[in-house]
C-alpha cells in the first residue's frame, strides 16, 4: 500500500507479521514515530483501526518517493564535477522517473536553446545507451590525473575516437575530446523549473 502512496493498518502489519497482538510491535512503532520515520493515526475510539504512514524522512531513508538533487551541473564552461547531496525532491506527479535517476541544479546558459535555463532541475538517468546527439551530463577527465571536469551538453561522438559536446546557445564552442576521457554520467530526460 504505502509504494502506492496509500498508508497502512496496523492490523494488516500484525497478520503480515504473524504476530498476537498490538501489543507486540506497539514499542517499535513508538520508537519509528519519535524517530520521524512514522505517522500514525486513527485508532483510540472502539473498531477504529490504526493507520501507519512512512514518513517523509522515512521515505527518504528507504529511497522511496524521493529523487535526489545531487549538487549543480555546470551549463557552460567545464568546471570541477560536483558529486555532493544537496537535498531530496518529492517529483513523482509532476515527472516520471526510475530508481537511480537522480536530479541536477543547472548553472549557466549553454543550454538555453533547448529550453535549459540556469536554475531548473534537470532529471538525468545513469546507466543507459547514449545516443549521438542526446543531452547528458558528461565528465571530462584530466589528462594528468586531474579531478574531472563536469558539464551539460549535447553529446556528438565521432569515429574513430572523438566526442563533441555542443552547446545550444551559440557563444559557446564546440568541445573536441579525446573519447577516452570522456564519461556519461546520465542522459537527459526531463526538467523542472521553480520559477
Amino acid at each position: 500500500m504505502e509504494s502506492q502512496g496509500q498508508p497502512g493498518f496496523i492490523s494488516d502489519l500484525i497478520d503480515t507479521l504473524e504476530l498476537r497482538a498490538e501489543s507486540s510491535i506497539t514499542p517499535t512503532l513508538e520508537r519509528m514515530v519519535r524517530n520521524g520515520f512514522l505517522i500514525l493515526s486513527g485508532g483510540g475510539a472502539k473498531g477504529r483501526q490504526r493507520l501507519a504512514q512512512i514518513s517523509p524522512k522515512g521515505k527518504l531513508l528507504l529511497g522511496v518517493g524521493f529523487l535526489p538533487l545531487l549538487g549543480q551541473i555546470p551549463a557552460g564552461p567545464l568546471e570541477e564535477a560536483i558529486a555532493q547531496y544537496a537535498e531530496p525532491s518529492s517529483f513523482e506527479q509532476l515527472l516520471p522517473w526510475r530508481a537511480g535517476d537522480f536530479l541536477l541544479e543547472v548553472k549557466g546558459d549553454s543550454m538555453v536553446g533547448d529550453g535549459i535555463l540556469e536554475g531548473d532541475k534537470v532529471l538525468l538517468r545513469p546507466n543507459i545507451q547514449t545516443e549521438s546527439g542526446e543531452i547528458a551530463a558528461v565528465l571530462v577527465g584530466e589528462e594528468n590525473g586531474a579531478a574531472p571536469e563536469a558539464t551539460l551538453k549535447r553529446v556528438f561522438f565521432e569515429p574513430p575516437s572523438e566526442v563533441i559536446l555542443r552547446a545550444s546557445n551559440p557563444k559557446y564552442p564546440d568541445r573536441f575530446i579525446e573519447g577516452e576521457r570522456v564519461r556519461i554520467a546520465g542522459v537527459y530526460r526531463g526538467l523542472i523549473r521553480s520559477k
